[in-house]
């Protein structure tokens, strides 16, 4: 059995990096609400996840110059989408202030529990090193 398992630690740092990007997306919607023809925005954290774990854009950081360093934690591999919901307001502005409330929500209690987890690892590993 391994006890220390960093792949879970890398996981859980890229699903938190996510859950952190979903939610500045969904604070520049509410952000928004009033600006005119203002498209809403969309982090699907499944597919993101899903692309994460398929490996073929494990989190790699976008670089305009081949001197930048590639690599990192950040969720660089995550691009917003447009959520492409129909409008009811005359101004074209799609937002949903009831369905952000309710994705900032949800996306919160995601995190906090990702948090957990990273914490939880974080104790197993303080434990094997201290012995207690």
């Amino acid at each position: 059995m391994k006890f220390l398992n960093t792949g879970l630690i890398n996981d859980l740092s890229a699903a938190l990096n996510v859950s952190s990007l979903k939610n500045k997306v969904i604070a520049e919607n509410i952000a928004n609400i009033d600006t005119p023809g203002y498209k809403a925005k969309n982090i699907d954290f499944e597919k993101a996840m899903q692309e994460y774990f398929s490996g073929g854009q494990k989190l790699s950081l976008k670089t305009t110059d081949e001197k930048h360093i590639r690599g990192g934690s950040g969720a660089g591999f995550v691009s917003a989408e447009f959520r492409n919901s129909p409008s009811l307001r005359n101004d074209g502005n799609d937002v949903n202030l009831d369905l952000e409330m309710y994705e900032l929500s949800a996306n919160g209690v995601l995190y906090s529990e990702l948090s957990q987890l990273t914490g939880y690892q974080f104790t197993k590993l303080k434990t094997a090193i201290t012995g207690r």
